[in-house]
């Protein structure tokens, strides 16, 4: 976790073109768009700076009219209007949600087939009290990295469990010594904040305020200097605060969990996460147990507010570390078995032992008609590496993809230079199939409030609620369709980026397999001609 604010680069001028017009010819019973031109940008205006309200929808917005790479939100209802949509449920594989944040009412899946609370299978799937999903977690939430468990667990064979010990041996060292670093000096830094505070009078002092200020005493001048040093990395006081608490907390929990070998985090659970056929264990509870349990609130905003009309349907399935192949595979299943026509993934690791017991859920998937969502990873990779694996992944080893509904999403910044690739995102010309936006996301969080995420898992929801978008208008398109759509409308950018890794500039269409970012208004067009 780094507190350092990157200095962002001025916005360049730079030409783009979309597809050819060969791709949006055809007919369909339903209409929608009567202009069946699709967005084409000759140029661009260099936009250097947006307002906070600006900031907050930036990922609604227009590569044309608003110089962003949005999704072009606004122009797409203008012209959709209030038509009726058909029902479309999202399935929201992720960690507990808050589904009673205000965000989300009336937009939950129901099982109108279970009476909630009575714990007992009403509708017997095998799943008690599945009212709006169901927890594969049980009351577990703090976990192990995979390759932690193979290691505890002698999981896996000898070439990966090897390769799982020379990580952990440079990993755990490294996440405990910024455990250290990271206590001291949000100690030193709360002392003088709250110490500098209660003279300023004023919790949220930044430098300037702090440099007109005269101390009194040694130690006061001490304090200053001190938090005039921190403060030139996060501006505000209590946000440095926020921000290095974060950082223990982080490393804390990477240090006493996720890379603990002792740790047993399934416990609690009951069951055997490495046999399939165990599968009487979980609770219908899909809330978050904590507080920092926020990943899955925001993913499904996300969704929620692309897609105010579609069903979510919560499936608590990845905690504070490694997700489990079993959890993920039960919980595609289940998503596919109750009507859910797009399931989002935002999650992925880079061992995964019984991947097999996952890659059949998706094929299932496929063959319900769904379309698997993934999040391409933050590890600013080039996934086209062997060495750089994300599961789940539909093209292992490099192999010809097995399944077609599985679409695999890359996070985009809201700039349109050369630092349109958040630097944190994974790519691929193989391996990730489109970018959309992921830095700066505003979203709901537990309790009831909102605040900015940033990740490939933020980048898969806006793909998610497009897909939805499709589903809901023309229902016939399968899941391989949609993916089909999403990568055939994407906006191709020739423009020169910078690569996540710092492996020189190159052109953004080399970075997917598509070539391009994600866009609601001309994905929907093309659904329209090809329905």
């Amino acid at each position: 976790m780094n507190i350092l604010n990157k200095m962002k680069n001025t916005f360049w001028r730079y030409f783009f073109v979309l597809t050819s017009s060969a791709l949006w010819v055809g007919c369909s019973s339903t209409r929608i768009f009567k202009d069946e031109t699709p967005i084409k940008v000759s140029s661009i205006t260099e936009r250097k700076t947006f307002s906070d309200e600006e900031k907050k929808r930036w990922f609604f917005s227009d590569p044309l009219l608003d110089t962003l790479p949005g999704i072009s939100f606004e122009k797409t209802k203008e012209v959709v209007g209030n038509r009726k949509t058909s029902e479309v449920i999202v399935a929201i594989v992720d960690s507990g949600v808050d589904i009673n944040h205000r965000l989300f009412d009336d937009k939950l899946w129901i099982n109108e087939d279970e009476i909630p609370g009575n714990n007992i299978d009403d509708d017997a799937n095998g799943f008690v009290d599945d009212v709006n999903g169901y927890n594969f977690l049980g009351e577990s939430y703090y976990e192990q990295m995979e390759y932690v468990r193979m290691i505890a667990k002698e999981i896996g064979e000898e070439k990966q469990l090897k390769r799982a010990r020379i990580i952990l041996e440079k990993e755990l060292p490294k996440a405990e010594e910024n455990k250290r670093q990271y206590k001291r000096i949000y100690e030193l830094a709360k002392t003088a904040v709250d110490t500098l505070s209660v003279l300023l009078n004023d919790r949220q002092f930044n430098t300037e305020s702090l440099r007109r200020f005269t101390p009194e005493s040694a130690f006061i001048a001490q304090q200053k200097a001190l938090a005039l040093q921190f403060l030139s990395y996060t501006d505000r006081a209590d946000l440095l605060i926020k921000d290095l608490f974060g950082g223990v907390t982080y490393y804390t929990e990477r240090s006493d969990y996720n890379l603990n070998v002792n740790h047993e985090g399934r416990k609690v659970v009951g069951d055997d996460p490495y046999d399939i056929t165990d599968t009487d264990y979980g609770n219908g509870n899909v809330i978050n147990r904590v507080i920092e349990e926020s990943h899955g609130t925001h993913v499904a905003g996300i969704v929620s507010q692309i897609a105010p009309f579609a069903k979510l349907m919560v499936l608590r399935t990845v905690p504070a570390g490694d997700e489990y192949d079993k959890d993920v595979a039960l919980a595609i299943r289940y998503a596919a078995d109750n009507g859910a026509r797009i399931i989002n993934c935002s999650f992925g690791k880079s061992f995964s032992p019984y991947r097999k017991w996952v890659e059949e859920a998706i094929s299932y998937a496929e063959d319900k008609g769904a379309l698997i969502v993934h999040a391409a990873g933050n590890e600013s990779e080039d996934l086209d590496v062997l060495k750089n694996t994300n599961y789940p992944d539909d093209q292992p080893n490099f192999n010809t993809e097995f399944a077609s509904n599985f679409i695999s999403v890359g996070a985009l910044a809201p700039y349109f230079n050369q630092g349109l690739i958040a630097d944190f995102s994974n790519y691929g010309k193989e391996k990730v199939d489109l970018f959309a936006p992921g830095e700066d996301i505003y979203s709901s969080m537990p309790n009831g409030v909102f605040a900015y995420q940033g990740g490939t898992s933020m980048a898969a929801p806006v793909v998610s609620g497009i897909a939805a978008w499709i589903a809901a208008y023309f229902p016939k398109h399968q899941g391989s369709d949609l993916k089909k759509i999403l990568m055939d409308s994407s906006i191709r950018l020739p423009i020169n980026v910078l690569s996540p890794d710092n492996e020189g500039i190159n052109s953004f269409t080399r970075f997917s397999k598509s070539g391009g970012i994600v866009n609601l208004y001309n994905a929907l067009l093309l659904a329209q001609n090809r329905n």
